[in-house]
């Protein structure tokens, strides 16, 4: 579901509209030049197979964790310098949102909506396809809902505003109008669902949609919608599928591979950090179970944002996580203060990870009272990214339940600064009654001498994206937010 060919990507809704104003009617009766038209299965396939999700980057400057340094923030792009001020309207008066997701979502309506009547096939094929398609789909939906939808509020979610749900693949259509956040998250998880019988099994590679991908995104939907309990039957049943699989796939031990001698270093503080850790992008990286790669790192902007001393305060000295990050600037010598660090890779993995469904069954048991079950994964976790003597979990966590709900809260945020995951917790946590004073709701630009400078704080209203005048003028049936 990632490797990217131009030759097979259509480009939907933003892109496509502009290119389409001068255009006739009949502009979808005619094969476009140099595009392959998908007629026989084998075609949808490889249209599938080369079709990747993209997840907007706004997610990486809104997180908690996140702090400026003065002294390079003007290096950022307006949008993102918004962004993480909170500001409503982050966007440029002529700017499209980023919606990479969108000309996926295309592809994969395009394929659901013609494989049925491809030649040249089995039904068993086109079933498979059908379903790998249905999941892309759903992640697509749920990309979107997570920008522009209000987070789930059980008492609300059938009236808030979410996102148009999308099911065809229609390049001049402009009568979008937005669903409810209930009726998004039902189409999810319908799609998913009906896909789940028909998808492959064992597990054999991050870039395809596999059982294993699908019931851990499951997991993540039903986690973001509270229903706790059928977040851990999900989280299960991705876990079982994952026995047998084809290609290696388990956590790295950072106690080797980041160990002076390890196999990932030399690690160099002043660029790009670990020299041979993998890339998520292609997916070398043995930890992911279903790429969805975000590009992280932008040159002239690449000092800007750090993780801020709270953040930095949640390590330990020993912990290896830290030789990811980088606490000097980009080819310089400037070293920032009070503990704070940039991420020097060129992407994050935000899709489903081992990381990712470790820490989720951990909080899951935590959350249903199996302090044992939520320590066991927790301190799985924790032994392939420290040394053994800082692994446990403190006493005084170990045994009272919100207390470890917390700490792996923390935990979370420790394995994934920096990565754009920590706005997708803050978002689901938000309506929280017990954990929603989890989420720092100020983001501070600091001096080269570590000095709070400026402070925006969050309000609710800044909990979704603002879709911007040029998209709402095109699609007037489209709402925007606040």
């Amino acid at each position: 579901m990632y490797i990217s060919n131009k030759r097979y990507i259509l480009l939907f809704l933003t892109t496509v509209t502009l290119i389409l104003t001068s255009c006739k009617k009949d502009y979808l009766e005619v094969e476009p030049k140099d595009v392959i038209v998908a007629k026989t299965t084998q075609d949808y396939e490889a249209l599938l197979n080369t079709t990747k999700v993209d997840p907007s980057e706004a997610a990486r400057f809104l997180g908690d964790e996140v702090g400026a340094q003065r002294d390079y923030f003007s290096g950022a792009s307006i949008y993102r310098q918004r962004l993480f001020k909170y500001v409503g309207d982050a966007l440029q008066p002529d700017d499209f949102p980023e919606m990479g997701y969108l000309q996926s979502n295309y592809v994969f309506n395009k394929i659901i909506n013609e494989i049925g009547a491809s030649t040249g096939g089995t039904e068993q094929q086109k079933a498979q396809i059908l379903a790998e398609a249905k999941v892309g789909r759903a992640v697509c939906h749920l990309l979107f809902l997570n920008d522009f939808g209000k987070p789930y509020n059980k008492t609300t979610a059938a009236a808030d505003l979410g996102v148009p749900i999308i099911t065809s693949a229609d390049v001049i259509k402009t009568d979008y109008k937005r669903a409810t956040v209930q009726e998004v998250y039902d189409f999810i998880i319908k799609d998913i669902t009906e896909a789940l019988p028909n998808l492959s099994k064992p597990f054999s590679s991050p870039l395809k949609i596999s059982k294993a991908a699908a019931e851990g995104i499951l997991a993540r939907v039903y986690l973001y919608i509270h229903d706790y309990a059928a977040s851990s039957d999900h989280l299960d049943k991705a876990f079982s599928a994952l026995t047998g699989a084809t290609r290696p796939v388990g956590l790295y031990d950072y106690n080797e591979t980041l160990s002076p001698d390890g196999s990932w270093q030399p690690s160099d503080p002043q660029a790009f950090g670990p020299a041979g850790m993998p890339f998520e992008s292609n997916g070398g990286s043995e930890e992911s179970v279903l790429t969805m790669y975000m590009p992280t790192l932008t040159l002239s902007s690449a000092n800007s944002f750090v993780f801020n001393p709270e953040t930095a305060a949640l390590y330990d000295p020993s912990d290896y996580r830290l030789q990811i990050y980088s606490d000097t600037e980009i080819f310089g010598t400037v070293i920032f203060k009070n503990g704070m660090r940039r991420y020097p890779r060129f992407g994050a993995e935000v899709g489903i990870s081992l990381p990712d469904m470790y820490l989720m069954r951990a909080e899951l048991k935590a959350r249903a009272n199996d302090l044992g079950g939520a320590i066991a994964d927790v301190q799985l976790l924790r032994a392939n990214r420290m040394p053994e003597s800082e692994v446990a979990v403190p006493a005084l966590v170990a045994g009272n339940q919100q207390s470890l709900v917390r700490f792996i809260l923390e935990e979370r945020i420790r394995e994934f600064a920096l990565k754009g995951m920590r706005w997708y917790d803050m978002r689901r946590l938000w309506n929280d009654p017990l954990y929603g004073n989890t989420i720092n709701k100020t983001h501070k630009i600091y001096s080269a001498s570590g000095a709070e400078v400026e402070t925006y704080p969050l309000t609710p209203d800044r909990l979704v994206l603002k879709f911007g005048k040029k998209l709402v003028s095109q699609h007037p049936l489209l709402i925007d937010n606040d």
